[in-house]
């Protein structure tokens, strides 16, 4: 399920002002939009699977006009904003849904945002192939050992191997879960998982700060290849590590900018407020 804020700064002012940071203020207001001790156990514990932790939400960047303030490490919004929301668990997106139609705002650190409409979707794939493209950006990546035991990350980019295998290796995990703790039906064999991810033209890398740890990712365009069901999973789980942190949000491409192929049925309602 896929929720769609718009929001617009409180009390008439046109421009939102939040730190290059901003991640960490999204997923801290999600988590307080959702029942305590379901956010409770989402953030401490979260799904388990062969020692990785899976919290089966992503979420997009902030998503309007802006400009970068470098010198003072923020970014400021010109006019409204969106963000976009995504999970498999429909507690988390009922919850969300109904805090945000009760109350109307949304708390980024200092900036108390009114929220203008929330748009539900529900999208299912219907064909082997899919064009996307990241909300936010992905990443993917593995921890080795020094010769002297000490631990360093080695980021995969798009154009090499392990950044498919590792993220249908992810994609693979994350089913696992879905289907023995969640109970979600899942029809397809895992093992081995039928998914690529292609990339389609230049990519986008990025280092994004998360709570002082710096994260190596990647934006663009994608093509995802595998049965429509697997295709459909991917959207809900997000691509690629550390989805909560916001990473890994995608969206199919509108078909006047892919080149075939691709096609979804999304039921969408809009919930404006004001």
């Amino acid at each position: 399920m896929r929720l769609t804020l718009t929001l617009r700064a409180l009390g008439g002012r046109e421009e939102i002002t939040v730190p290059l940071t901003y991640n960490e203020f999204v997923q801290a207001a999600i988590y307080n939009m959702l029942p305590p001790d379901f956010s409770s156990f989402l953030h401490n514990t979260g799904y388990i699977f062969a020692k990785r932790v899976f919290r089966f939400f992503t979420f997009s960047r902030l998503l309007g006009r802006y400009e970068l303030l470098r010198d003072r490490g923020c970014i400021r919004f010109r006019g409204p904003v969106r963000l976009v929301v995504v999970s498999p668990l429909q507690e988390m997106v009922d919850a969300i849904h109904g805090r945000l139609l009760r109350e109307g705002t949304l708390r980024l650190g200092a900036e108390v945002l009114e929220l203008t409409e929330v748009a539900s979707a529900v999208q299912t794939v219907e064909d082997s192939r899919l064009w996307v493209h990241t909300l936010s950006p992905i990443t993917v990546y593995s921890t080795m050992l020094r010769p002297d035991g000490r631990k360093y990350t080695v980021y995969f980019d798009p154009h090499e191997s392990a950044f498919s295998e590792a993220i249908r290796e992810n994609l693979r995990r994350k089913l696992m879960v879905a289907r023995d703790a969640l109970g979600a039906t899942v029809d397809v064999p895992l093992d081995p998982l039928d998914f690529e991810i292609l990339p389609v033209g230049r990519m986008q890398k990025s280092v994004v700060t998360y709570k002082g740890v710096s994260v190596q990712a990647f934006s663009g365009r994608f093509q995802l290849q595998g049965p429509p069901a697997i295709l459909s999973w991917a959207l809900e789980f997000g691509l690629g590590s550390k989805n909560s942190q916001g990473f890994g949000c995608v969206e199919p491409l509108p078909r006047d900018v892919r080149r075939e192929g691709g096609r979804i049925r999304a039921h969408r309602t809009a919930y404006p407020l004001g």
